[in-house]
């Protein structure tokens, strides 16, 4: 289940200029390619009017509508890349049984925020909700899962979305975005603008940080929704402390949560290596199957 970090850690420190990726819309021809298995791959859908909002959709064999639905959401600090980079984990956990909708979604810039990627996902949500009869899935009651970005955006969606959302897996999340010690690391990595267009807001060290940094953190609005996190204890661009510090609160207010530390593995949270792989995906698969 390669997540592409290596092209992830190279690219995650550096800022895209305003506007890349609000592309004008255009049409999205959806692809179906099918396999000697039985399984489906159904590519390219478009959920929303941006060229953003389109997700693949893999179909395993054999699945029922029983089998779990899966939303997965890539990382990139919320302003780069695409469903390019979770793809092949897409297929992993499809090929482990799950119906997986790797997700696309806009990224951030001075007109879009964080409620707007909200917007995104549950849009693609939505999308997936009303195209279960055609495809034959359960219409409700999905699994999220994501990557970096994307598990901060899990969380948060998860936490505030009023859909019903069975279990959330978060990989390397960042987790609280509104004190000063991570917005320093932020503002080291180059990546301050990024959260303060997420965020909607501006900050400077030494003055008050705006509640709005604290309305983008999911550790504000946990609710009862089981919590898989993962975190590499040398994840030298997202503070370990991050998922830990969420971990605690999940335990203090009783929700059902479970917290892997990858040991000596760095923000590629061990994905790139076969043995600590294989871990994540069994806690994964296990995670999902328990609470579907």
């Amino acid at each position: 289940m390669k997540l592409i970090f290596a092209l992830f850690i190279s690219l995650f420190l550096f800022q895209l200029p305003d506007g890349i990726g609000q592309s004008v819309p255009q049409n999205v021809h959806a692809t179906i390619v099918a396999s000697k298995s039985g399984a489906k791959d159904v590519l390219n859908l478009q959920y929303g009017p941006s060229i953003q909002h389109t997700l693949n959709l893999y179909l395993p064999a054999g699945y029922t509508a029983n089998t779990p639905v899966l939303l997965l959401l890539h990382g990139g600090a919320w302003n780069m890349g695409g469903k390019e980079y979770t793809n092949q984990s897409a297929i992993d956990l499809r090929n482990r049984g799950f119906i997986v909708a790797n997700v696309d979604y806009r990224y951030v810039s001075p007109t879009v925020h964080g409620k707007d990627l909200l917007d995104d996902i549950d849009n693609a949500l939505t999308f997936l909700q009303k195209n279960s009869v055609k495809h034959h899935y359960k219409p409700d009651g999905y699994h999220i899962a994501g990557v970096s970005a994307g598990a901060h955006l899990a969380l948060l969606y998860g936490y505030t979305s009023s859909k019903n959302i069975k279990s959330i897996t978060a990989l390397c999340a960042p987790t609280r975005l509104d004190n000063a010690e991570i917005l320093e690391v932020v503002q080291s990595r180059n990546l301050l603008r990024n959260v303060e267009m997420l965020a909607d807001a501006t900050y400077t060290p030494g003055n008050a940080i705006s509640a709005k940094f604290t309305a983008i953190s999911p550790y504000a609005h946990v609710k009862a929704i089981p919590t898989l996190l993962f975190h590499g204890n040398k994840d030298e661009l997202v503070p370990y402390t991050q998922s830990q510090s969420l971990y605690h609160v999940l335990q203090q207010k009783n929700i059902v949560t479970k917290f892997i530390t990858m040991e000596g593995k760095g923000h590629d949270c061990g994905m790139n290596q076969p043995d600590s792989e294989k871990k994540v995906l069994d806690e994964i698969e296990n995670w999902v199957k328990k609470y579907n």
